[in-house]
């Protein structure tokens, strides 16, 4: 990540829920640069144009997915929230496409890369680590297997004027 990037991260609005992105990206970047072949980190926007057909795999989707209010302050200015982000492990592999076993057996090692990289990770912008949480199931298509995980993060979403 340029020092531009980081520092403008950085300088992000304390209520911005996107903040944390380009800091999930990196550390998952970087966890996985040893692996061959390379394996691309996208996010919901790199995705957002794609066919299923043409995506780059292996590949980890981060994408966030929504928020929980936890608690609100009685006077409605402070509120924690619990923030998804959804890590999804995406490989084709049709070598044994009537089972699916070679496709779900590399998503998952995947998947244990990239989850251990990010578990207990505390991205700026946050007021807590990222930390395990249920999350939706695999997905299937033509050779292509998708294997999510998902993280909550907690930040205190506020008025500018607390008095």
């Amino acid at each position: 990540m340029s020092t531009n990037t980081t520092t403008q991260a950085h300088q992000a609005h304390a209520n911005n829920f996107l903040a944390p992105e380009p800091f999930i990206v990196a550390r998952l970047k970087e966890a996985l640069a040893d692996l061959r072949p390379q394996v691309h980190v996208l996010t919901a926007s790199d995705l957002a144009l794609v066919k299923e057909e043409s995506q780059p795999t292996p590949a980890v989707h981060v994408i966030w997915n929504g928020f929980r209010v936890k608690e609100t302050r009685l006077d409605g200015r402070v509120a924690n929230l619990d923030h998804t982000w959804l890590i999804v492990a995406a490989v084709k592999n049709v070598r044994t496409l009537k089972t699916g076993e070679a496709a779900r057996s590399e998503a998952g090692e995947l998947m244990a890369r990239a989850g251990a990289a990010l578990m207990g990770f505390r991205p700026p912008n946050v007021a807590g680590p990222m930390r395990l949480s249920p999350s939706p199931s695999a997905g299937h298509s033509a050779g292509f297997v998708y294997l999510p995980l998902a993280f909550l993060v907690e930040s205190v979403f506020k008025t500018e004027l607390l008095s």
